[in-house]
């Protein structure tokens, strides 16, 4: 082999590298580009979505207070109870944001919340329709202890969320009104007055 051969190989061969090691510039920079657009898309999400998602948290907690009253007496016509507070809303697909760029089960979770309260609701009116006026004892218990855990699953999320986007997590001070400790109060309030009624029938019904 001469050495034109050799210059001619040498010269191919450089060529080619160059031209790898351009294409492979072009793909980090656009990746990094890509990479550093996410964690904006990522941040934003976050910032925004934590807002909606502790605003429905704070609405559950609201119904979860809820026992038909007003001042201490029924807040309904003829000395009945009726519900004081409007179960909150959430409507993610409304929000203006990249939801690809989430982990699919944060994102999944997310998105499930409407569908959550939706089959709540529709279990809710199934017990109204058959409880008894006028406290509608079962009626409140169920509505303000499933409100209570569903705002602890959205609280729950909105922590993790924050904790993905690197968010700090906000605790209150000691002392000050928790609303996860609040709602976790009426589930075991609940769950006592429950287990308190059916000791009452199981006697009534050896009695008899």
């Amino acid at each position: 082999m001469n050495d034109a051969h050799i210059g001619a190989i040498i010269s191919a061969g450089a060529g080619i590298t160059g031209v790898l090691l351009g294409n492979a510039f072009v793909a980090i920079k656009e990746w990094w580009k890509d990479h550093k657009k996410d964690d904006r898309d990522s941040t934003y999400l976050a910032i925004l979505v934590v807002s909606h998602l502790d605003r429905f948290a704070s609405g559950c907690c609201s119904v979860a207070m809820d026992d038909g009253t007003s001042e201490g007496r029924p807040a309904g016509e003829n000395g009945s109870h009726q519900a004081t507070v409007t179960p909150p809303e959430f409507s993610p697909l409304e929000i203006d944001v990249e939801w690809k760029v989430l982990p699919k089960d944060l994102m999944y979770e997310i998105l499930q919340i409407p569908d959550r309260r939706e089959r709540l609701q529709s279990r809710l009116s199934g017990i109204a329709e058959f409880d008894f006026p006028p406290d509608y004892t079962e009626y409140f218990w169920a509505r303000r202890r499933d409100y209570a855990e569903l705002g602890l699953h959205v609280s729950a999320i909105a922590k993790r969320l924050r904790e993905h986007a690197g968010m700090p997590i906000e605790l209150p001070a000691e002392g000050e009104w928790n609303r996860e400790a609040a709602m976790q109060e009426v589930i075991d309030r609940i769950d006592a007055l429950r287990a308190d009624q059916e000791k009452r029938n199981l006697a009534l019904v050896a009695a008899l």
